[in-house]
């Protein structure tokens, strides 16, 4: 068999840290830093979360944005490696101050931090109008999740909202950027299933989220945790600042029908509401899965025995693996965890271990020829090199080349009925 030295490399703490700042939409990133650095960025970040009304590359053709309309960058050469971004620096500052944004963030690429520029003279002397902060070291190798939450941390420092007067039955969302993907609609499935127990979204921390939803973090009556490994720092650092608790619900995220039961009953029970209108949104969807499973399993005898990969996050890993075990009778084959949590990897472990399947266990997909393959299509591509016929599903970045028109779910009632559906066509077509 073919030998796969390849491996995916993983966004790090200086990706993270741009996209936490990205990923507020009144808010801009100015990377000091060379072009390499800069289009990628700018490219992912107007993708994921667009705010230009049309792309025109001569609309934005300037100076400092190469035909971008995001992350404005010095585009350092090896002249400026050596005597420092000053003038460059000096120079791009009024520019982007002038777009109109509520928030910028001078983030130093990794080479550029070892030049040592004084970012913060930098933004003392040029006098903005515009509140700046900058972010000289973002941790170089760290992990995206680590450079995520402290550029977030950063970001209310600078805001400083005041503490409020916390209202009941309101949740702020943490763990949640425009890097997960599907962010839109997974966010929207899960505010519609909290707005159906009458809980009010009050701010996103920070996918899709405003200047002044951050100002007002402090009125919500909880931090309600989404992804763990992208919040426990963040959820840390909230309580300190506003003494509001915090809700780690301890299935993960709501992926499958029994975790997002298992979410929102938590999140009830915290809040001491009623989970009763949320559970009969779920009901509805196990019906309606139950309906077409049956139909499907009587023609093809599918997809119980059918066995899958998956390479994700802790917080997404623990319950889709259980999910598409339990529910669907699928056998996993391969079990790889992105950024971890250590309680939830143990856990996960022990289920492959209760259900004789611990070889899985960080086993190669590519020497296990699974039916199903979730993960990202950075993983699924590599797979397809083996020759072996499978259906790929991607649950993160980066995704596959297909263009999402209407909004796509993987979390929630609607977005188990999503995963079912791709599952079984998926199955189909490989029969």
């Amino acid at each position: 068999m073919m030998e796969f030295n390849c491996r995916p490399i993983p966004p790090d703490s200086f990706t993270g840290a741009v996209m936490a700042v990205e990923s507020i939409r009144d808010a801009a990133v100015l990377l000091n830093g060379p072009t390499g650095c800069k289009f990628y960025h700018g490219s992912i970040s107007e993708f994921l979360l667009p705010r230009a009304e049309y792309l025109d590359p001569l609309y934005y053709s300037e100076e400092f944005y190469f035909g971008q309309p995001r992350v404005p960058a010095t585009y350092l050469d090896d002249y400026d490696y050596v005597f420092g971004a000053t003038q460059k620096l000096e120079k791009i500052l009024p520019v982007v101050a002038e777009k109109g944004h509520s928030l910028i963030a001078i983030v130093n690429s990794p080479g550029a931090a070892l030049i040592g520029d004084d970012l913060e003279r930098f933004i003392k002397n040029a006098r903005l109008p515009v509140p700046c902060i900058a972010m000289e070291n973002t941790g170089f190798s760290d992990s995206f999740a680590a450079g995520f939450q402290d550029g977030v941390i950063q970001v209310i420092k600078q805001v400083a909202p005041p503490p409020g007067t916390p209202r009941k039955h309101t949740v702020n969302l943490l763990g949640l950027s425009i890097f997960h993907h599907h962010w839109q609609g997974n966010l929207n499935e899960i505010t519609t299933l909290l707005n159906a127990c009458g809980i009010e979204v009050n701010t996103v921390l920070c996918a899709g989220t405003t200047i002044p939803r951050i100002e007002n973090l402090g009125s919500a009556g909880c931090n309600l945790v989404i992804h763990r490994e992208y919040a426990d720092q963040l959820a840390h650092f909230l309580e300190e600042r506003f003494q509001v608790p915090t809700l780690m619900p301890s299935v993960g995220a709501p992926i499958g029908f029994e975790a997002t039961e298992a979410w929102i009953d938590e999140v009830c029970d915290c809040l001491d509401i009623d989970p009763g209108p949320a559970m009969a949104v779920i009901k509805g969807a196990r019906r309606r899965s139950h309906e077409v499973l049956n139909r499907f399993n009587s023609l093809t005898g599918l997809p119980k025995g059918a066995t899958f990969a998956v390479s994700a996050d802790a917080s997404i890993a623990l319950p889709l693996v259980t999910w598409l075990y339990n529910y669907l009778g699928m056998v996993p084959v391969a079990v790889k965890l992105a950024e971890t949590v250590d309680d939830f990897a143990d856990e996960l472990n022990a289920f492959l271990r209760k259900i004789g399947c611990l070889d899985a266990w960080n086993a190669d997909m590519a020497g296990t020829a699974p039916d199903i393959v979730f993960g990202s299509e950075a993983d699924i591509s590599r797979l397809r090199l083996t020759g072996h016929p499978f259906t790929g599903i991607d649950i993160s970045l980066p995704a596959a080349s297909h263009i999402h028109v209407v909004e796509k779910s993987f979390m929630g009632a609607q977005g188990t009925l999503y995963l079912i559906e791709k599952i079984i066509n998926g199955l189909f077509r490989a029969m």
